[in-house]
C-alpha cells in the first residue's frame, strides 16, 4: 500500500512539473511566434512597395512567418516613420527605410523619428534618381531643360515625391551647380509626381529609376544621377557627363527594427533576411522589376548611414537649407 501511494504521489510531482513548465516564459530562440509587420512608407505600388513585396513573398520560408507589408504613406515616408517611432521594440513591427529621407527629414523639419530611431538589419536597393519628361515634351535633353530654366528662371516645374527625399535633393544639386531657379513640386507620394507629369501638369519628373524604367516610351529620361552609365537603362546620360558631376543620387532601401529591440533578435532577423537577398528566385523576381541590388548587412549598413549623415549635413548646409 505504501508502495502504491509512493509511486501515486511521484506521478502528480511529475505532471504538475510539466504544467508548470507549459506555463513558463517564452524560451530565447523562438523568436517569431507570429507574423512580422513591415511598414513601409509609401503606397502601394510605388518603387520601395513593389521591391518590399517581394521581399515578404519569401519572408516565410527564411523567417517562418508571414511578413506583413503596411501602407502607411505620406510626406515624402515621414508618416510611416513617425508611426514606427512609437512602436514596441520586439522585432514584431520593422519599417522599411529610405536613404537620404531618414537622415535629412529629421535635420529640416519637426519629425518623431532621429536616424538613430532605426536599427539596421540590411539594406536590399540602390535606386538612382532620374529626371525625365513626358514623351511629347518640347524638351528632349538636359541641355535644353538649362537653357529654358535660364531663360524664365522659376517656371520650369519639377515634380518629386517629398521635401528632401533623394529626388529633391537632386534637384537642388542641379540648380546649385548650373546656377538654375527651378520650382519644386513635393508630392506626398511618387506616384502622385508621375501622374503629374504624365499629365502634362508639370513639366519634369525627378524619379526613381525604378519607376522611370517601367514607364518606357511614356517618357524621355534627361539624366541619371549616378556616376557611369547604368545598366538597367545604359542609353540615359548621367549628369557627371553632361557637366554636372555634383548631382550624383540615390535612394537606398533596406529594412530595420526599432531602437532597443533585444541583440538576439535582430541577429536573428538580419540573419533571416540576408538569406532572403541571397535566393535566386528572389533576385531573379527584383530584376524583373528594374530593382537594382545593393546588398549590405547591418554593419556596413550603421558605416554607411554614419558617413552619409556627414555628407548630407554639409549638402545642406552648403545649399542655405540649414546653418
Amino acid at each position: 500500500m505504501k508502495k502504491s501511494l509512493v509511486a501515486l504521489f511521484g506521478c502528480l510531482i511529475v505532471l504538475l512539473l510539466a504544467s508548470c513548465s507549459d506555463l513558463s516564459p517564452t524560451t530565447e530562440g523562438e523568436f517569431p511566434d507570429k507574423s512580422i509587420q513591415l511598414i513601409v512608407s509609401f503606397s502601394p505600388g510605388a518603387a520601395t512597395d513593389t521591391q518590399a513585396r517581394i521581399i515578404s513573398k519569401y519572408a516565410s520560408e527564411y523567417l517562418g512567418q508571414e511578413l506583413v507589408i503596411v501602407n502607411r504613406p505620406g510626406g515624402g515616408g515621414q508618416v510611416g516613420w513617425n508611426s514606427f517611432s512609437t512602436v514596441e521594440p520586439d522585432g514584431y513591427t520593422l519599417a522599411a527605410y529610405n536613404l537620404p529621407h531618414i537622415i535629412t527629414q529629421p535635420l529640416v523639419g519637426q519629425t518623431s523619428f532621429e536616424v538613430d530611431t532605426f536599427e539596421p538589419l540590411v539594406n536590399w536597393g540602390g535606386d538612382p534618381t532620374v529626371f525625365a519628361v513626358r514623351a511629347d515634351s518640347s524638351i528632349t535633353n538636359l541641355e535644353e531643360l538649362i537653357d529654358e530654366a535660364r531663360r524664365s528662371p522659376g517656371t520650369i516645374t519639377v515634380g518629386n515625391a517629398g521635401l528632401y527625399v533623394g529626388q529633391h535633393l537632386a534637384t537642388l544639386l542641379l540648380e546649385n551647380a548650373a546656377d538654375i531657379n527651378l520650382e519644386d513640386v513635393p508630392f506626398q507620394r511618387a506616384a502622385d509626381a508621375i501622374a503629374s507629369v504624365l499629365g502634362g501638369h508639370t513639366d519634369v519628373v525627378a524619379g526613381n529609376l525604378s519607376d522611370i524604367y517601367r514607364l518606357g516610351d511614356e517618357v524621355i529620361p534627361l539624366a541619371i544621377a549616378t556616376e557611369e552609365r547604368h545598366p538597367f537603362s545604359p542609353d540615359i546620360p548621367t549628369f557627371t557627363e553632361l557637366g554636372y558631376p555634383e548631382v550624383v543620387m540615390s535612394t537606398d532601401r533596406g529594412i530595420a527594427a526599432r531602437k532597443d529591440t533585444p541583440t538576439e533578435v535582430i541577429e536573428k532577423l538580419e540573419e533571416a533576411f540576408l538569406s532572403i537577398l541571397k535566393d535566386e528566385k528572389f533576385l531573379a523576381e527584383m530584376e524583373q522589376a528594374g530593382a537594382d541590388m545593393l546588398i549590405m548587412n547591418r554593419n556596413e549598413v550603421i558605416a554607411d548611414m554614419e558617413a552619409r549623415t556627414d555628407i548630407y549635413e554639409e549638402l545642406l548646409k552648403s545649399i542655405g537649407v540649414t546653418e
